[in-house]
């Protein structure tokens, strides 16, 4: 019986340790730099982090679709990430532009 509760146990372990690898992290801060597809934002802690942003990216202004031309130096952003193992750089999954003033998403 203990050996079939291990086995059971051992398998819910393995499925959701690689889901949890790919849920994505928010980061908060604001845009310093534009290059390419790479964004430099000074997170809140005032520590320097670089995203890369490919065409899966998806930008959200308002709770509504945004493009990326949207993106601008002094723009706050929230920006979902996960590490990409490859490159090893934060890779964004969604880029939240908070409107001016209400220091909303």
């Amino acid at each position: 019986m203990l050996t079939k509760i291990f086995i059971v146990l051992s398998g819910v372990t393995l499925l959701v340790v690689p889901f949890h690898a790919q849920q994505a992290t928010p980061i908060t801060g604001t845009i310093t730099a534009i290059e390419g597809n790479h964004l430099e934002i000074k997170d809140e802690a005032g520590k320097p982090v670089i995203v890369m942003l490919d065409k899966n990216t998806r930008y959200v202004k308002s709770d509504k679709a945004a493009t990326k031309s949207e993106l601008k130096v002094g723009t706050v952003v929230v920006i979902d990430v996960k590490m990409d193992d490859k490159m090893k750089m934060f890779a964004a999954k969604e880029v939240t532009i908070r409107t001016a003033g209400t220091g909303k998403r």
